[in-house]
């Protein structure tokens, strides 16, 4: 019983350190979306929407600069109106935030393509007050 409480132990230390620290997740049904901070870059970990529930495919893009990021992301939302914001990431790394009116309301997907293993993915949409959870901005009401 000790052995087995070490290797778990032991497991969850080095996928801690692996994946590094959680700054945010938003969890949809079946998909979620969390952005997590390793050494001195940010990674965007999502299930790819394409995937089914019984086979949910994790992608993964990584950045440099949280709130450079965020403040496109955050701009997208301004007009209110469908559009698509690309940004190039890393040398091989192309996000397309996608900004659609669902119900009446505007939501994020974010689709990226990564040249060198030829992945694409795009994760569920997403609000911008859970935008701001993933990226763990405080709401503030009052």
């Amino acid at each position: 019983m000790r052995i087995k409480i070490l290797i778990f132990m032991g497991l969850f230390c080095l996928s801690t350190s692996i994946f590094g620290q959680e700054i945010g997740s938003v969890i949809i049904g079946d998909h979620s979306v969390k952005l997590l901070k390793s050494n001195d870059l940010f990674a965007c970990v999502y299930s790819d929407l394409n995937s089914t529930s019984k086979d949910i495919h994790h992608k993964t893009f990584n950045f440099p600069i949280k709130e450079t990021i965020y403040q496109i992301i955050m701009d997208g939302f301004k007009t209110n109106s469908s559009r698509q914001i690309f940004v190039q990431t890393d040398e091989y790394t192309i996000v397309k935030f996608d900004y659609k009116i669902i119900d009446g309301q505007l939501k994020l997907a974010i689709n990226h393509n990564d040249l060198y293993t030829q992945l694409i993915g795009v994760s569920t949409y997403l609000t911008q007050k859970q935008v701001r959870r993933l990226f763990g901005i405080a709401i503030n009401f009052g």
